[in-house]
């Protein structure tokens, strides 16, 4: 199924609902970094992109039964604009989605690299049955919500390094999930704006994540150049 296909295919379903009369509330995240708490909800008379975007982070039920939770995954990270790494090709960054594998090949994620993509909260949900992820970073992904770790609990049993950082929709309060993420064995956060207390944060994750190795800072580190 070509990408074309699959934005066609999602957004049909929308504009039939609309035409039946029901009534849809998506997130609209500003252009400019905000607190997330002041999140606000748009009508379905929003601009199509905000279609393309809840499109490209729903979970397709259908799509999930025929090809499985690894290539859907992959799909979704890969729509969005990051990129993903296999168990069988570590070494190997997928980010063009008409060159990852075909259908019939089977592959396992190890790598979820999110980098400057536009991955939302739902979009999460896609890691459900992705037991292999050991590694996941979220950078600048202004569409990523407070709470919008959550998801990551469904790879807590592989989940072993996470990065966060630039997210500015993410506070104090979106960084706690991290705490339940009990294999973690390094964590790197930094340039979060909107996280109050960065230390204190810090001090809490260290406090139920005792054997990871916490680099946490509020704003990014710039290195210095020689002169």
């Amino acid at each position: 199924m070509s990408l074309l296909h699959t934005v066609i295919k999602s957004l049909s379903k929308r504009l039939i609902l609309q035409g039946a009369g029901v009534q849809q509330n998506y997130l609209h995240i500003a252009a400019k970094p905000h607190h997330a708490e002041s999140v606000t909800f748009a009508t379905p008379t929003r601009s199509i992109w905000g279609y393309v975007a809840v499109a490209f982070n729903q979970v397709d039920a259908d799509r999930l039964a025929k090809v499985g939770p690894n290539r859907l995954c992959a799909e979704w990270v890969v729509k969005n604009g990051g990129g993903v790494r296999f168990t069988e090709s570590p070494t190997k960054l997928w980010k063009d989605y008409n060159q990852l594998p075909s259908e019939n090949t089977a592959f396992r994620i190890k790598v979820v690299d999110a980098t400057n993509s536009s991955v939302m909260k739902i979009g999460l949900e896609h890691l459900k049955g992705c037991d292999h992820i050991d590694t996941v970073i979220f950078h600048n992904c202004k569409h990523l919500e407070n709470e919008g770790l959550n998801g990551l609990s469904h790879i807590t049993k592989s989940l072993t390094r996470l990065q966060v950082s630039g997210c500015y929709n993410i506070s104090d309060s979106g960084l706690a999930i991290i705490s339940e993420l009990s294999n973690l064995k390094q964590l790197i956060i930094f340039d979060m704006i909107y996280v109050k207390d960065m230390e204190e944060v810090a001090r809490s994750l260290k406090s139920s994540l005792p054997e990871c190795d916490i680099q946490a800072t509020k704003f990014a580190v710039q290195l210095k150049k020689n002169k």
